[in-house]
């Protein structure tokens, strides 16, 4: 008799035990969508500022972030007001930045600082802003893990050493209007595999290109001078085409460490004077190739739709036009770049700065919900050992 009500106790216990399981895994999955709200309404890792005073960008960007530790803001956006020296300096003050998009707001008389954004050790992507007509010196060198760098039609002049030590992008689309290149403007650019020069720039200046991966290089008429390193230790640099009929000045150095051709039409002049140990000349381009420039932008890269008053249906159309932007951009930036839009929040008045909305949570079980099924297991299974020792003891 009393094994039989032994082994009828054993039963219970477990149809006890059995019963809390299957709650658990109820509550498992009861908790599992709200933890996973709680997760999306935590991620403040991507920050908007719809407007500013100039000068007080910093300002801004700690009430848009609403406490959030500045270490944890990877996605900036400015898409209003007029950055100056000391609005770029607040931008450098968040050094885990990732995307940078300031291609909604202006820069004080066109002119991006020297020294602006360089040596950012986590920026992967960024758009200047749309009336950039002048980058300064070293204004983003340094930047060695930037894989693209959006630029208005606007800009005409690079300043030297911009984009010294970009190693990872692989391409410049600057305007066809730019007028001038900066000494190693694109020097230590080890990716970069192409670029036209514009039919304005009459000078390549010294190191322009040093320590670039170009393969190839076309070069119009109007270039008359190529100076000090310009092509130094681009040990991929094979060819270079070159469109008219009378040299370009050029020291020996400018092709210092690489053996390259230059291809031109028979009968050109003053070409036998770039031959050296590391150039060769070749009378081989018809005179049916000529050379074909970048074509002239058509429009601004971005639009001006920043008015101070702008309607509900202008902010509607800006945020399709961010979205459309991020698509493009999302193949050249790292996985771990935020997938999500920088978009403005709907504003509630024209000074406010707002965080960007969170992106959706990812599916699949949150740390949240881990933590509380392991506690519930373990309190479950603390609660079979204790029925089970006093059952024995009874």
């Amino acid at each position: 008799m009393k094994r039989k009500l032994s082994q009828e106790k054993k039963k219970n216990i477990l149809r006890v035990v059995m019963f809390i399981m299957a709650v658990v895994m109820i509550l498992s999955f009861v908790m599992l969508p709200l933890s996973q709200e709680v997760s999306a309404e935590e991620d403040v890792s991507a920050v908007t500022v719809t407007s500013f005073e100039t000068g007080k960008l910093s300002a801004a960007i700690d009430e848009a972030k609403n406490g959030t530790d500045l270490n944890l803001i990877k996605k900036l956006a400015v898409s209003g007001g007029t950055l100056n020296a000391a609005d770029y300096q607040a931008i450098c003050g968040y050094p885990n930045i990732e995307y940078l998009e300031l291609a909604g707001s202006d820069t004080e008389n066109g002119i991006i600082p020297d020294n602006a954004l360089s040596s950012r050790n986590q920026l992967t992507y960024v758009s200047l802003p749309k009336n950039t007509e002048t980058i300064g010196s070293r204004a983003f060198s340094g930047n060695r893990v930037l894989l693209k760098i959006s630029i208005p039609a606007t800009l005409r002049h690079i300043g030297d050493y911009a984009f010294e030590g970009c190693e990872k992008v692989e391409e410049f689309s600057v305007p066809a209007e730019l007028e001038t290149l900066g000494a190693g403007a694109f020097s230590d650019c080890k990716s970069l595999l192409s670029f036209s020069v514009p039919q304005a720039v009459t000078a390549i200046p010294e190191n322009c290109f040093s320590k670039a991966s170009l393969t190839e290089m076309h070069i119009g008429p109007q270039v008359t001078s190529v100076g000090n390193g310009a092509f130094s230790d681009c040990h991929s640099l094979t060819d270079i085409y070159f469109y008219g009929k009378e040299a370009f000045s050029a020291p020996e150095s400018a092709f210092q460490n690489l053996k390259v051709t230059i291809h031109t039409y028979d009968g050109g002049e003053g070409f036998d004077a770039l031959k050296s140990n590391f150039v060769t000349v070749a009378y081989d381009l018809s005179e049916d190739s000529v050379y074909i420039p970048p074509e002239p932008s058509s429009a601004p890269a971005v639009s001006d739709a920043a008015d101070e008053d702008k309607t509900e249906e202008t902010a509607q159309t800006e945020e399709e036009q961010s979205e459309a932007a991020s698509k493009d951009t999302q193949e050249n930036i790292q996985e771990d770049t935020p997938a999500e839009e920088v978009s403005a929040a709907p504003e509630t008045s024209q000074t406010e700065a707002v965080p960007v909305s969170a992106a959706p949570a990812q599916s699949g079980f949150s740390g949240v919900s881990v933590i509380v099924i392991a506690v519930l297991c373990v309190a479950v299974g603390v609660l079979g050992a204790l029925l089970a020792v006093k059952s024995k003891k009874k």
